[in-house]
């Protein structure tokens, strides 16, 4: 059985190590493997007990940690060769790290993806900085665009407009994700842990055209598109087409994530984007009487709209 993967994400700063310990007091009766990019000045609580020369540490609380200064694929062997000694995968990623890159052989590497299961990304969200992180930093916006779960950190520090304010940036960037916030150092560990990163999300815009709908939504150079479609698409066409724009034309995109109604399949598929690579999985089954809409979300930088909309409409099933 496939272990379950968390990846926490977030700028420099933003509490990602503070959230693990909460995590970790929260879910104790559950044993984690834990991955971090670096140790920090602010480490995980408890002390390492196995001798420094090994690989994995094995912590007073029965968890086992590691850094990631060594080849992820040989981590994540040694980590599955000891799959009874966990429950759980965490990954609290460098704060410049972009999370596709970590991400990436959770769903690239089949012997992976059958051993381990990505449930969410988390991004930590210091709201006191964050405004000006998505003006001067690349970095804070792909950990934004790529995250499920958006965790608003250090709320006493910005009255509640300005918490609205960016609950409201952060949602037209990536709508994709649930927003949560702190609260007086507590977080909303149960509701963060009931978001699984391939349930369907909701997106919607003002009608175009006759065959779907679109939205635009701008934040600086940043843009993120929605589309919903009536009409089923062709999935092999669909796949080739966002495909061949992932690895020729796809610099400046961000992410894409589509649950996708195609022709002939009972099933949604979920479609996304982990760098340049592209992943379509299958759903869950459309109910009986179920409206079947396609929801297709693409974020990134300078994004030609009718460009989007061509190649989406060329991929509708005849």
């Amino acid at each position: 059985m496939s272990k379950s993967v968390t990846i926490l994400t977030g700028f420099l700063g933003s509490g990602k190590t503070t959230f693990l310990n909460a995590l970790l007091i929260a879910k104790k009766d559950k044993k984690f493997a834990i991955i971090e990019n670096e140790f920090g000045q602010e480490g995980i609580d408890g002390e390492l007990v196995m001798k420094p020369d090994d690989s994995l540490f094995e912590m007073n609380n029965g968890c086992l940690c590691c850094t990631l200064n060594d080849n992820i694929y040989e981590i994540l062997s040694e980590l599955n060769s000891r799959n009874q000694e966990y429950d759980e995968l965490l990954i609290e990623t460098t704060g410049i790290a972009d999370p596709a890159g970590v991400a990436n052989p959770f769903f690239g590497n089949s012997e992976i993806k059958r051993d381990f299961s990505v449930k969410r990304v988390v991004c930590l969200i210091d709201v006191a900085l964050i405004l000006d992180q998505l003006k001067n930093t690349e970095e804070a916006i792909k950990q934004i665009v790529f995250a499920d779960v958006l965790l608003l950190n250090k709320t006493a520090s910005v009255t509640e407009a300005h918490l609205n304010e960016i609950k409201e940036t952060l949602e037209k960037l990536n709508p994709f994700a649930k927003v949560f916030k702190e609260n007086d150092g507590q977080f909303p560990i149960d509701k963060i842990y009931a978001t699984e990163r391939d349930q369907d999300f909701k997106t919607g815009g003002k009608d175009t055209s006759h065959d779907h709908k679109s939205g635009h939504h701008h934040h600086g150079d940043i843009a993120s598109l929605s589309f919903v479609f009536d009409k089923p698409f062709n999935e092999k066409e669909l796949q080739m087409r966002l495909f061949g724009y992932l690895v020729f034309e796809a610099k400046d995109l961000y992410r894409v994530k589509g649950i996708i109604h195609a022709k002939d399949i009972e099933h949604r598929l979920i479609l996304q984007s982990v760098g340049q690579s592209l992943v379509i999985t299958g759903g869950r089954k459309w109910d009986e009487g179920e409206e079947k809409k396609s929801r297709i979300v693409f974020i990134g930088k300078h994004l030609d709209k009718s460009l989007f909309e061509q190649m989406l409409n060329g991929s509708l099933a005849e």
